[in-house]
């Protein structure tokens, strides 16, 4: 993109739009907010004891809050993140991002955990009801017992529900994650230039008619780099431990 975009939209749930709304306007970016996304709570399970685990990973912020919300706690059980956002979440909490990875999705999280050496391991995956099945998949081929444990459902804001209109000329649209693109498409017919946070996302751009721009990196700061925006601080990083 050669352009620096008029306006930046972030689509994510309403919560985690307002630390990127704000690094952005202190960039100097113009931004709308368009939560496209609602978390919903599940009760967890409750034959499942985290402490019972040797690894709990996690493979989103919301994980971690979901997790916490719903009053477990890691006990004994190592914990590893998927990036910096995540490992942030962790701290908040304060408990400790013990692997250390910075991964742009769950199979690379997967990946590097088996490359250091942790696997075989008995591993518990918090996250949504529907998950992609790649990263619980690559640890079992190496070895591990995996538990996925669904701790919320992630649903599209109704399209009754969002502006008809919002859009100008020279807007550019940020996605998180797939299912922001699938909530994108089910209520706009535009396609309007936009940043993908990683392959996974951008896969499902693609497949929506975007043709995204793909951060290197799974953050804010990638993502306003690969559209030509100046510095922007990544409030993930915020309260990373030295």
């Amino acid at each position: 993109m050669n352009a620096r975009p008029r306006r930046i939209v972030l689509t994510r749930e309403a919560a985690q739009c307002r630390p990127w709304r704000d690094a952005l306007a202190a960039a100097g970016a113009t931004v709308l907010e368009l939560p496209l996304l609602r978390y919903s709570p599940l009760p967890p399970p409750a034959d499942v004891d985290p402490a019972a685990f040797d690894w709990i990973l996690f493979t989103s912020p919301q994980g971690v809050h979901a997790f916490a919300d719903a009053g477990l706690s890691p006990g004994s059980a190592r914990v590893g993140a998927l990036g910096g956002g995540t490992a942030a979440a962790l701290a908040d909490r304060g408990w400790r991002d013990d692997l250390g990875a910075r991964c742009r999705d769950g199979a690379e999280l997967a990946r590097a955990f088996v490359a250091a050496g942790a696997a075989p391991a008995r591993v518990l995956l918090p996250g949504p009801d529907h998950r992609l099945s790649e990263p619980a998949a690559a640890l079992r081929a190496a070895g591990c017992t995996v538990v996925e444990l669904p701790l919320y459902r992630t649903e599209p804001v109704p399209a009754g529900d969002l502006p008809r209109h919002p859009f100008e000329e020279g807007d550019l649209v940020f996605f998180a994650s797939p299912s922001a693109v699938g909530a994108f498409a089910a209520a706009y017919a535009l396609r309007p230039p936009c940043v993908a946070i990683g392959e996974t996302t951008a896969a499902a751009a693609r497949a929506a008619g975007f043709d995204p721009l793909v951060a290197d990196a799974p953050d804010l700061s990638a993502m306003a780099r690969a559209c030509g925006l100046g510095p922007v601080t990544d409030p993930s990083f915020r309260e990373m431990p030295s």
